[in-house]
């Protein structure tokens, strides 16, 4: 090999391997400082695209996991308002069914119903002023909202919230009150008009027996006042009525001419039941059996006894008629016409009920009250109405925490393999690391001695030139 001076061959070949073990240190020194066997796109650069995606995703994920969490806190905040929305039906039912009770009066009623609207209140008030984020959760106005629970776009969960729970808003039933069904019964002789017999026979309303005996007169002298009572309007030379019938109703004796007289309401309690054994009652489709059937609560423990879904009966406080209720459909066909007659109403509307139609579903809780029997036993039924109506919400929120629950857990799992596979692609191995760097430290320093030998190469040329 010749001895040249300009071109160190060595040095060059030293310095390009130290150059190349100080590159190792110092990638290995970054690794190590930084935990990252990727810091750059440089280090690789499939691996750092690859690595990128994964943290979009776990950064979703986690995100997602939490969006999870604020849609369960909202379902319990609604259910926990629930809970006392049910509390204070559960007390006003009570109440309802205490006022529903024979032994009240009316002054009674009116005491229990204080409570019973303040609780009504309360139900509207909790409705109205529950809320999560500023917006209200039981009053209907969030209607359907979706709550995103991954990382990507359309992974929703769509919960609806739009069940309003305020007085106002629930407790819809369909109601149909038949009116006074206890005809009076006309023997021969128990009932004469100027000494003429009104026909015999069992007459289903008042105004069925103003009419005969207006026909027994001859001339119009009865007719049915707003109480639903029969009034007698004395003809010319006055008007005289008879027998045990007339006693009954309270007109027994003579009317004179163009004065009036009402019956009195004895009545009822002297009249006679229709024959309910051949009735023909159906309630949306489904035969009532009335065989055996002989007073007003027979006839209600009959349709009750049916189990049509929905429905109920009882006896009205005249206790005179029924009143039917239902939470749904209400269509009462009657072919024996004694329990759906000319007296029959729709008590939503007001309006006659004509038998076998539909009667409207409608009404609320925030107009209930427990002033009397009727009322009270409407409110009961209201009242179930409408705590279906809140368990079928509270039911369908519990649902869904549970829904929410299952996605953190299996958002957490993939959040977890999702971040086990990027750090296999970019966290450091501090083993092979620190090897590395042990490697390229004792290769820099035996590199810079070599480097300074091949340095000094060039000088033995001197040694000639002496």
């Amino acid at each position: 090999m010749s001895l040249v001076i300009n071109t160190n061959i060595s040095s060059l070949m030293a310095q390009n391997n130290l150059t190349k073990s100080q590159s190792a240190l110092s990638s290995a020194t970054q690794r190590l400082s930084s935990g990252l066997k990727i810091n750059s796109a440089a280090d690789n650069a499939a691996g750092f695209a690859i690595s990128q995606r994964y943290t979009t995703q776990i950064g979703g994920l986690t995100q997602a996991s939490a969006n999870a969490s604020d849609a369960i806190n909202l379902a319990q905040t609604a259910g926990s308002a629930l809970d006392q929305v049910t509390s204070n039906l559960q007390a006003i039912r009570d109440l309802a069914v205490q006022s529903a009770n024979g032994t009240y009066t009316a002054t009674d009623r009116a005491s229990i119903d204080q409570e019973v609207q303040q609780r009504l209140a309360e139900i509207t008030r909790i409705a109205n002023q529950t809320t999560f984020n500023g917006s209200n959760v039981l009053d209907g106005s969030m209607k359907t909202k979706s709550f995103q629970i991954g990382a990507s776009v359309g992974q929703t969960i769509s919960v609806s919230l739009g069940t309003s729970v305020k007085a106002s808003a629930m407790g819809q039933v369909a109601e149909v009150n038949t009116g006074n069904i206890i005809g009076f019964k006309v023997t021969a002789g128990s009932l004469t008009v100027g000494g003429t017999s009104v026909a015999t026979g069992t007459y289903s309303s008042a105004g069925s027996l103003a009419a005969a005996i207006n026909t027994a007169a001859g001339t119009s002298v009865a007719s049915v006042d707003t109480n639903g009572e029969i009034k007698i309007t004395g003809a010319a030379g006055g008007t005289t009525l008879a027998g045990a019938g007339a006693t009954a109703l309270g007109l027994a004796g003579t009317v004179a001419s163009g004065a009036t007289l009402d019956s009195t309401g004895a009545a009822a309690a002297t009249s006679a039941l229709p024959n309910f054994g051949a009735e023909g009652l159906s309630i949306n489709g489904t035969a009532i059996s009335t065989t055996g059937v002989t007073s007003l609560q027979g006839l209600s423990d009959a349709i009750n006894a049916a189990g049509i879904s929905g429905v109920s009966a009882a006896v009205n406080g005249n206790g005179n008629g029924i009143n039917f209720y239902s939470s749904g459909a209400l269509n009462v066909g009657d072919t024996g016409g004694n329990v759906i007659n000319t007296n029959a109403t729709d008590a939503n509307t007001g309006a006659l009920y004509t038998v076998a139609t539909s009667a409207s579903n409608g009404g609320s809780l925030a107009t209930g009250n427990v002033q009397t029997v009727d009322s009270a036993n409407d409110l009961i039924s209201r009242v179930d109405v409408a705590l279906q109506t809140v368990s079928n919400f509270a039911a369908q929120l519990g649902a869904v925490q549970n829904r929410f629950q299952s996605t953190i857990s299996t958002v957490a799992a993939q959040t977890t393999n999702l971040q086990a596979s990027q750090s296999t692609i970019q966290d450091a191995d501090f083993a092979a690391e620190t090897a590395n760097m042990s490697k390229a430290n004792v290769l820099q320093q035996a590199g810079i001695s070599v480097l300074a030998q091949a340095n000094s190469n060039p000088q033995q040329v001197l040694k000639l030139l002496q």
